[in-house]
């Protein structure tokens, strides 16, 4: 596959974390974790080379030595957010309970 080609617009990646199970990216916008399992061709490069890594379009992450393109969808995002549960809704509203004499 021949990659995208490489201009002076292309961002900067820094590799803040290799890791056994994979390699901890910061980009301009986002940290992103790429997992040795799904990219099992980066686990068996240098740490020089995985360091050389540049984001050629918002969407594909490049290593040049290693010819290598990773579509940033296929990564995961951190941090992970936690969405908070809404409190339980029966507690606001009560019932009514009228006793009924005859």
């Amino acid at each position: 596959m021949q990659p995208l080609i490489q201009s002076e617009t292309d961002l900067k990646v820094n590799v803040t974390l290799v890791s056994t199970h994979g390699l901890w990216l910061l980009t301009n916008n986002s940290e992103l974790f790429v997992s040795f399992l799904e990219f099992p061709q980066l686990r068996t490069a240098s740490s020089i080379k995985l360091n050389h890594v540049v984001q050629l379009h918002p969407d594909i992450l490049y290593w040049p030595d290693l010819n290598i393109e990773v579509p940033v969808k296929r990564v995961r995002y951190f941090p992970l957010t936690f969405v908070k549960p809404h409190p339980s809704r029966q507690s606001a509203r009560r019932t009514k309970t009228r006793s009924v004499t005859a």
